[in-house]
């Protein structure tokens, strides 16, 4: 299976649906809202949220540009928009609207013809899609001029034995539906970011995970990504057996190659261990946040 093989819209409803009922129980609300906060959102304004999931962005958002202000939400996953949709009937919330549409094709949405937004926001979404540059690319064009766009990406030492998954079906040309591996440090966000013609870039570092129960953006903001975890080269094995019958691992999973993925996933698990025989998995994200010109 090769990378342009993959459906990226199936493979969001396939990893999102059947998350969709507990997705709020997590840290992604409280991340939610510090994205909005990065927003800088104001009354009257109009925010696009893409990949908007249970909604999770969207309410906060739609309070902070009352009034007069609006949220449109994009998210392909029916089930996590059965789970916003469900919000925004009990709160009757008139300036929300929700459409099922992949957020690599606003074009072909006819809804969205001729609208441009004060702001879009994709929160935890981008290291879903197979080609980052060319949606923000894409994106960039709904902003109105001075528009933002926030958007992230994981640390590659985050959630690392997914990110070894990756590269180990990378490797053998059966690729996974994630797309981390591009992103190997906080500039190549930058960079697509500039590329899309946005300017004034800034990239802040967050954590994710819950820290003893703080709320506060501030909180939450670092100079370099927390160690979460540490594991030994032997731990390998372990960690493949844990995640290989994973529905997102299943191209990895079948018996004529999963002898060779499990001898790659130790090979490139090995590579990850510091002078000490560790390796190191790390609590961090980065945001960024860009500007359209005039």
């Amino acid at each position: 299976m090769t990378l342009m093989q993959r459906n990226q819209p199936q493979d969001a409803q396939a990893l999102y649906d059947p998350r969709a009922a507990s997705y709020d129980d997590s840290w992604h609300p409280r991340f939610a809202r510090h994205m909005v906060e990065l927003a800088n959102l104001k009354a009257g304004e109009h925010v696009l949220d893409l990949a908007c999931g249970t909604g999770l962005v969207a309410y906060p958002a739609s309070a902070a540009v009352r009034p007069g202000g609006s949220v449109t939400g994009i998210d392909i996953s029916g089930d996590m928009l059965a789970q916003a949709e469900g919000k925004r009937v009990a709160n009757e919330l008139s300036a929300v609207r929700f459409y099922q549409h992949s957020i690599t094709d606003l074009d072909g949405l006819p809804e969205l013809e001729g609208e441009q937004f004060d702001a879009i926001i994709c929160a935890s979404a981008l290291v879903l899609l197979q080609d980052p540059s060319n949606a923000i690319r894409q994106w960039t064009g709904f902003l109105k001029p001075c528009g933002r766009l926030i958007v992230d990406v994981t640390d590659p030492a985050s959630q690392i034995s997914l990110i070894t998954f990756e590269r180990v079906g990378r490797a053998l040309g059966r690729h996974l539906p994630f797309y981390r591996v591009p992103f190997q440090k906080p500039e190549h966000l930058r960079a697509l970011m500039e590329q899309a013609g946005l300017r004034d870039i800034e990239v802040i570092l967050l954590s994710q995970m819950d820290n003893e129960g703080a709320d506060a953006l501030d909180a939450y903001r670092s100079e370099r990504p927390r160690i979460e975890k540490t594991y030994s080269i032997a731990d390998a094995d372990r960690l493949f057996d844990k995640h290989i019958d994973h529905w997102a691992a299943s191209a990895l999973a079948g018996p004529d190659i999963r002898n060779e993925a499990r001898r790659l996933f130790r090979e490139q698990w090995t590579k990850l261990a510091n002078a000490d025989g560790l390796i190191e998995e790390v609590d961090g994200v980065y945001v960024g946040i860009g500007w359209k010109n005039k």
